[in-house]
């Protein structure tokens, strides 16, 4: 903390020191943008546009004080200055929940900064509140989305879906076709262990590192896979009529043991030491090593299809289902609570961040809520196909599913 501090005020200081220099010589100030600017409010950040006059140059100037402006702006508390600004601009790293103050002034080559367009307050809000249809990811269903680096030590997302089509994206937005993965449906995807793998029908495990050369694991079994998570030492996957695959390197797998034969759908591990599967029939089993299992009562007889974990100042559990099932557990499974989702759809999937939990489902149903626990949120994606998964991060979501559908929401 005292590093970021003493950084931050050095960074200020020296953008206090170019103002002054800049105080007038070779050029002259000019008019604050034209109609003034334009702040729309994102997942820690703030996208600032303005009309940009030929030859200006902007500064923008912002704080969590409104009393901040661009003359007086270093005395004010947690105040910043970006030089030489173009629109769009994009500012990081904003807390959301907080009210954040901007304005834009301009001036003539090098000269002083002209009068400060009206300042404009907005409040950063988690991503999941508005989306919009990227590009179709083909016609095959995707069922499964991750993050991870590729051989090229690029950081990329991937899908999976049906009949092993995979794809792969930078930023969520813009996506490539891949060679297919396999020639089976494929349920799930996860980067672990230095490696992409994927899980699908007929016990198919496949891993690669450059997301279009793919080698086959032994799987040891026929029955379809629907998931796979990792603690980062371990990957572990799941599927029907009990099926249960550890492995410490995502290429040799062995046989788990699990009290169940049920369809297990979903996986999950938290920081506190525990993993969590899911599955037909409200089935829930909880293990601390992948290799002991133990029933837990869930409560329901829904079919639980996905599980996953938000760390924040503890670890909360969120199982999701069909009709509408949410459960929810703070004890590390130990005991489960049913939350008032306010939807009745099948819900598929789930992604957690530290100050919110997604879940999809059919029909192309998004709720949200700021911990599980809290009241749930139906948002308005503008599609009606079923939403099989999300992923959070980079200060949006992007959600994938029936017939190629992904959208995202910032």
């Amino acid at each position: 903390m005292l590093f970021s501090s003493l950084r931050q005020s050095l960074a200020t200081l020296m953008v206090a020191v170019l103002v002054s220099a800049c105080g007038g010589s070779g050029g002259s100030s000019a008019p604050a943008p034209a109609g003034g600017i334009t702040v729309t409010p994102g997942d820690g950040t703030a996208t600032i546009t303005w009309s940009m006059a030929p030859g200006v140059k902007y500064w923008l100037f912002y704080a969590p004080n409104k009393t901040i402006t661009t003359t007086d702006w270093i005395n004010v508390p947690g105040s910043r200055a970006v030089l030489d600004v173009t629109s769009p601009y994009v500012v990081t790293g904003l807390a959301n929940g907080f009210t954040y103050y901007f304005t834009v002034n301009g001036r003539n080559g090098d000269g002083p900064g002209g009068p400060g367009s009206p300042t404009v307050a907005i409040v950063p809000r988690p991503a999941g509140e508005t989306w919009k249809a990227g590009t179709t990811l083909g016609s095959n269903t995707i069922r499964s989305i991750t993050y991870g680096t590729a051989a090229d030590l690029t950081g990329y997302y991937f899908a999976v879906g049906d009949a092993g089509s995979t794809y792969r994206s930078k930023d969520g937005i813009t996506w490539s076709g891949l060679p297919a993965a396999a020639s089976t449906d494929m349920r799930a995807a996860l980067y672990a262990l230095g490696k992409f793998i994927v899980v699908g029908a007929n016990g198919s495990i496949r891993y690669g590192t450059d997301m279009s050369n793919w080698t086959t694991a032994t799987s040891n079994t026929t029955e379809t896979l629907n998931a796979v998570a990792s603690n980062g030492a371990l990957a572990v996957a799941v599927g029907n009529n009990g099926t249960l695959r550890t492995s410490s390197d995502g290429i040799t797998w062995a046989n788990g043991t699990v009290p169940t034969t049920k369809n297990l759908y979903g996986v999950a591990y938290s920081g506190s030491g525990v993993w969590m599967a899911v599955g037909a029939d409200g089935t829930l089993m909880t293990s601390t090593d992948a290799t002991n299992w133990t029933l837990v009562a869930s409560g329901t007889t829904a079919d639980l299809n996905a599980v996953a974990v938000q760390a924040f100042t503890s670890y909360t559990f969120v199982a999701a289902g069909n009709g509408g099932t949410i459960l929810t557990s703070t004890d590390n499974g130990v005991t489960w609570v049913s939350q008032a989702s306010g939807s009745s759809a099948n819900l598929l999937g789930i992604s957690t961040a530290t100050n919110q939990v997604l879940v999809t489902g059919v029909g192309g149903t998004v709720l949200t809520s700021a911990s599980g626990t809290s009241a749930w949120t139906t948002r308005t994606t503008g599609t009606t196909a079923d939403l099989h998964a999300a992923i959070s991060g980079f200060s949006q979501y992007v959600a994938v599913g029936q017939n190629g559908t992904n959208i995202n929401s910032q």
